[in-house]
């Protein structure tokens, strides 16, 4: 399959775009350690701007935690979604929590038996890293899509280098049909950008509701209708967006 187009330069004349964003792989590159992604200054001031030039319709979408994000991302005026979307009364659902309990218990006995993998618990969700054992990936997707079809409240998400399991149901798409309901989103044309599996669903929601998709990175998405190369292709992107003259509307 080939590689799909750039996506367009230049904000419409409107400004009519909402911009849903993933985090890592996509706004930042990747870190062999997840606790040293950050942005830098000329990030912020770019984010800001384009925050600003979208009348605040900026949005990260990201499957970290809520207190991750709050550190990375800070005072910047944007907003921002945890944990693929997953929503407040999801998390007082007992039977959920018991499943979410359940889900680490396996995941730490499997990293006590693979060395380079370690677990990470959020409040809603918990994962299996492996970019240190990236060699184990398919005995560990075999060890875990079992436990997968047990929990009837959860998913199993084959991501960058970490298998998570988290609610069933509500993910990034659903968290972009949310916020498409409310200002300043309503009305403007979603335009999902991500790297990662975990991202479809942000895609196909922002098909629906007649925006587009950017894929970053060579994996193929059949939901995107554009592509970049990585971090810092999307980087290079978004300063096109903020600072070029946007094109005259017919």
């Amino acid at each position: 399959m080939a590689a799909l187009p750039a996506p367009p330069t230049r904000l419409p004349g409107d400004r009519s775009w909402a911009l849903f964003l993933d985090l890592d792989g996509t706004v930042c590159a990747y870190r062999d350690d997840p606790a040293q992604v950050a942005l830098d200054p000329a990030q912020h001031a770019l984010l800001t701007r384009l925050s600003t030039l979208l009348d605040g319709a900026l949005c990260i979408v990201s499957g970290r935690s809520s207190a991750d994000l709050e550190r990375i991302l800070g005072a910047l005026p944007l907003w921002r979604v945890g944990e693929h979307g997953s929503r407040a009364d999801e998390l007082r659902d007992n039977a959920f929590q018991a499943q979410l309990v359940a889900a680490e218990m396996a995941l730490h006995k499997l990293s006590a038996e693979e060395p380079g993998t370690w677990v990470e618990r959020k409040p809603s969700s918990c994962a299996l890293h492996y970019r240190h054992a990236r060699d184990r990936a398919d005995c560990l997707r075999k060890a875990l899509l079992p436990l997968g079809h047990t929990l009837d409240q959860m998913r199993l998400l084959d991501g960058h280098l970490v298998f998570e399991f988290t609610t069933r149901f509500s993910d990034k798409g659903s968290a972009l049909w949310r916020l498409m309901q409310r200002a300043p989103f309503t009305g403007r044309i979603p335009v999902a950008v991500g790297d990662d599996v975990t991202d479809e669903d942000m895609f196909t929601a922002a098909s629906a509701l007649g925006g587009f998709a950017v894929a970053v990175g060579p994996r193929i998405s059949a939901a995107a209708a554009f592509q970049l190369a990585d971090a810092r292709a999307v980087d290079r992107w978004l300063r096109q967006l903020a600072e070029g003259e946007p094109y005259a509307l017919a």
